[in-house]
Order: C-alpha cells, then sequence, then structure tokens
C-alpha cells in the first residue's frame, strides 16, 4: 500500500482545486462564448429579415404598379369599346332620323301632289 504524506495530500488537494478553478473559468468562458455566438445570430437574423422585408415591399410595389397599368389598359379597352358603340348608335340613330324626315318628307309631296 502507498502511503501519502500530508504535505503531498496538502499539494494533491492544491492541484484540484486549481484543476476545479480552471474547469469553472473554462464554463465561464464557454458561456460567455456560446452568448456571444447567440446575439451575433440574432443580429444576423434581424439583419436578413429586414432585408427580406424591404424586398417583399420593393416585390409589392412592382407588383402593385404592374396591376395599376393594367387596369389602366383595361379601363382604356373598355373605354374605347363604350365609344365605338356609343358612336354606333348614334350614326344608326342620325340615319334612320334622315330616312324617318325623308320618308316624312316624301309623303308629304305625295299629299301635295295628290291634293
Amino acid at each position: 500500500m502507498l502511503r501519502v504524506t500530508a504535505m503531498e495530500r496538502t499539494e494533491i488537494l492544491e492541484r484540484i482545486k486549481e484543476a476545479e478553478l480552471k474547469v469553472e473559468q473554462d464554463i465561464e468562458e464557454a458561456k460567455n462564448k456560446a452568448k456571444q455566438i447567440i446575439l451575433e445570430a440574432k443580429e444576423e437574423a434581424r439583419k436578413i429579415i429586414e432585408e427580406a422585408e424591404k424586398e417583399a415591399e420593393k416585390i409589392k410595389a412592382e407588383v402593385m404598379e404592374k396591376a395599376k397599368a393594367e387596369v389602366e389598359q383595361e379601363k382604356a379597352k373598355i373605354k374605347e369599346q363604350w365609344l365605338q358603340q356609343i358612336s354606333a348608335v348614334e350614326k344608326k340613330g342620325k340615319d334612320n332620323a334622315w330616312n324617318a324626315a325623308e320618308f316624312l318628307y316624301n309623303e308629304f309631296v305625295g299629299m301635295v301632289e295628290h291634293a
């Protein structure tokens, strides 16, 4: 059996305490490093989210602008169609008025000639 002297025991206990302190320091450093990594990751995530939001707003603006242009084109097309229909009805009305006037004139002339 191995005999340990009091001095050797004290030295062993001091080494154990030093090792424990070193482990505690290492644990604390690891915790601090983990906190720093988490903070950096959160900051990077925040930046990514901000960039994504800006890009989404840009895309939204482009889509809205395109939709507005398409609506304006469709409005112009519908307006043109209605103007053509109105013009056609107007022309038909004028033609009918002239035909009616001519018919009435001919009827009047016919009545005057036969009177």
